[in-house]
């Protein structure tokens, strides 16, 4: 709290190298959010070694404020002990929290290192407080929601399942939930969920109708950038994001300039403190952002348009740039104030003391400061020096004492006030006056981090201590799951006597299923589970399917609570690439699936022992981006009632199908090309053979090519050349795991 005004926001900085750190505390950051050389969601930073962080820690306490690591990426199983003994040693530095995205690093943190505070990134797409109790239970303290979620929604996370909360003000947005994205990953093998994000969303595509027309966005422009989204602000409602109690503001960054760094934090902290002003007086004005602020938060590497995110709207036109995604333009003359008033140097830390020298005696120092906490309270030491000599010719005046112990050098101390006393004619050497003054300020720094975050000497021992689950012995021929979308591609697989069918929630499946049915099928709940689709979740729960396909952590409280008895089946976006995070989902769910980032050497681990229970998506169009934005909504035909499926196209000419989800108001747009893992089938590849469940997925295939799939990779039409029947598809990462 501040001036006695209700509780503040943490505003909380990017910083990609250390001189944008220094520029973050500079600017009035209360914390700073940064990544190591490995294991973080910015792979392209400059990032830190981790020599830096730990200096960077310790500068940070003195000034009062706060060092969060980013860990938000999936880590595969030979790196799962590595990620964990960095951020136990860092943690042993006085690191205040760390970020993480994958529920392995999630958990065996949580076990072996518990006074670590875990924040739930952005990329674990968090919607409801059902996912906060999920998290809550493994040790989460904060959580950074998806991006995509309203003000309202974020108020009734806080009322539901109270949490603090983190969430992005300024920066640039992605158009799918954060950690749903593969498009990067499969056009180009850089993976947003390793930090190598290619930016495949801001290249130009045309959206191709259901009825197989381009939709003209833009007169005389062939190529629109219709997943591009614009770079939010929130200065204009920034009360409105304070007064819904939100516990951290979040910029985004950490790929751009210390000067952004700098500049848009110090704005930020502009507002913020205004903002108590404003307070105070009533709110008689109405919240206004000068031109001139606004003019200089668009010189500092944001894109030409600007929007406030999804606070206050669900998607539309006005959040994207349909003309151009590049960057406006900087003022050479901003940087280089900011450069002077930011990069040069820190702000020096007021410290004020007492000097005696008195013959024949130690000499003494005591030095003060205010406790960097806010709490009004200083911080004082006193340490002794060496013997003060007796002058034999000139005596050291106070006045030079106190000058040569004014000399702080490297120190972030500053002298406000020296004292200095002597009795008698005294003389020090010069190094003892430095040594003197050396120990002083070591015992001042010393003191001040120990009263804002106390080091953990002796944290449990952080090793992967996860147990092989015995599992069961696959068969020589997996079971086959055939996952639909269709009235045909159900109908052809119950021909091919498929007993496992997973069906997808389309208005078409839904009122085609029998009562009979239902108890004999799985539904495929929803990508992606926000406030509108809780009843309609909950409904589908109580149907009495033989069983669930969950996609979010949503949906996987929300089935646990309601007492289903039916068998859970967790799907690829539920991400296990290390047996701690498959045996946490294996303590809630029968089976999962492997995901489709996986090489079949990083598969591996993840079938041995738990092969009975791991499931392969070896045939299907995966899903490349689930999105709030819809692209018949950018294309002006929302009639909030699903129809078939549009395409987007881009420049090469490959389509990309997408399903407007309308009964949950999301898109999910799946790859040009189905993976079709059949040459490894045929091969008998033991990554393929060895996982016991194969999921073999239909999107725009007609009730024919259904069943022509199905019946191959079930064997019953063995003799037929697979060639003949999968001409154009990808084996996905199958070969080469994503970067």
């Amino acid at each position: 709290m501040r001036d006695g005004i209700r509780k503040l926001p943490e505003l909380l900085a990017p910083a990609g190298s250390r001189k944008a750190f220094l520029g973050a505390l500079a600017a009035g950051a209360d914390a700073v959010y940064l990544g190591g050389e490995k294991f973080g969601a910015r792979a392209y930073a400059e990032n830190f070694s981790q020599e830096d962080i730990v200096r960077s820690i310790r500068e940070a306490h003195l000034y009062g404020r706060k060092v969060y690591l980013t860990l938000n990426v999936l880590t595969k199983e030979n790196e799962l002990k590595e990620t964990v003994a960095f951020a136990v040693s860092l943690y042993r530095a006085g690191l205040d929290g760390v970020i993480v995205q994958d529920l392995g690093v999630l958990d065996t943190l949580h076990r072996e290192c518990p006074g670590l505070d875990l924040h739930a990134s952005t990329q674990m797409s968090v919607a409801g407080p059902e996912a906060v109790r999920f998290l809550k239970q493994h040790g989460v303290k904060r959580v950074v929601p998806a991006r995509e979620l309203s003000l309202e929604e974020i108020r009734t996370i806080k009322r539901e399942e109270p949490v603090d909360i983190e969430c992005f003000i300024h920066g640039a947005m992605c158009y799918s939930y954060s950690g749903r994205c593969l498009l990067s990953s499969y056009l180009g093998g850089r993976s947003g969920n390793r930090g190598r994000c290619a930016g495949t969303c801001r290249l130009p595509y045309k959206i191709i109708g259901s009825d197989g027309r381009t939709v003209s966005l833009k007169k005389g422009r062939e190529m629109p950038y219709p997943l591009s989204m614009r770079d939010m602000c929130v200065l204009e409602i920034l009360p409105d994001l304070i007064d819904a109690g939100i516990d951290s503001f979040k910029i985004e960054g950490r790929m751009k300039s210390p000067h952004y760094a700098a500049g848009v934090t110090a704005l930020y902290r502009k507002y913020i403190d205004y903002f108590v002003e404003w307070d105070k007086a009533g709110r008689k004005k109405p919240w206004k952002v000068s031109a001139d602020d606004m003019k200089k938060l668009r010189s500092l590497y944001i894109r030409s348009a600007l929007s406030t995110g999804y606070y206050y709207k669900r998607n539309g036109k006005d959040l994207l740039t349909i003309d151009q995604p590049g960057y406006a333009g900087t003022d050479d003359h901003l940087l280089e104030e900011i450069e002077e008033k930011y990069l040069k140097t820190l702000p020096g830390i007021d410290i004020t003391g007492k000097a005696l020298f008195v013959p024949g005696q130690p000499a003494q120092m005591e030095v003060t400061t205010e406790d960097p906490r806010g709490n009004g309270e200083k911080i004082r030491i006193q340490v002794t020096g060496d013997q003060v000599q007796t002058a034999e010719k000139r005596p050291m005046e106070e006045a030079e004492l106190a000058k040569r112990l004014k000399k702080t050098g490297d120190s972030l101390f500053t002298f406000k006030q020296l004292q200095v006393e002597t009795e008698g004619a005294i003389f020090m050497p010069v190094a003892s006056l430095n040594g003197l003054r050396r120990d002083a300020l070591t015992a001042l720094e010393n003191a001040v981090l120990a009263a804002v975050r106390p080091v953990e000497e002796t944290p449990a021992a952080a090793e992967n201590r996860v147990e092989e689950s015995a599992g069961t012995a696959p068969a020589d021929i997996p079971t086959i799951w055939a996952q639909v979308m269709t009235v045909p591609q159900l109908r052809a697989a119950q021909r091919c006597g498929i007993s496992h069918i997973i069906v997808e929630e389309t208005p078409e499946i839904m009122k085609a299923l029998t009562e009979e049915e239902r108890k004999s099928v799985y539904l495929a709940l929803p990508p992606v589970c926000r406030s509108m689709s809780r009843s309609g979740v909950k409904k589908r729960i109580g149907e009495g399917y033989k069983g669930l396909l969950i996609r979010n952590l949503e949906e996987l409280v929300l089935v646990e609570e309601s007492g289903y008895t039916g068998r859970i089946l967790a799907d690829g976006s539920l991400y296990q690439w290390n047996t701690a995070a498959r045996e946490l989902l294996l303590s809630h769910c029968d089976l999962v699936n492997q995901g489709w980032e996986l090489s079949a050497k990083d598969m591996q681990p993840l079938v041995q022992g738990a092969a009975g229970r791991q499931m392969l998506t070896v045939y299907g169009r995966i899903p490349m981006m689930i999105t709030a934005g819809c692209v018949r909504k950018t294309a002006g035909a929302c009639s909030h009632a699903e129809q078939d499926f549009y395409e987007l196209e881009d420049r090469k000419g490959m389509r990309f199908p997408v399903r407007c989800f309308c009964a949950h108001c999301s898109n999910v747009i799946y790859n040009s090309l189905p993976l079709s893992l059949h040459t490894f089938v045929k091969k008998k590849d033991p990554a393929v053979m060895e996982t016991g469940n194969w999921i073999v997925s239909f999107t725009t295939e007609s009730g024919a090519e259904t069943e022509t799939i199905l019946a191959w990779y079930r064997g019953a039409d063995a003799a037929n050349d697979p060639a003949q029947i999968f001409r154009d598809f990808t084996t996905g990462h199958f070969r080469k795991s994503a970067l």
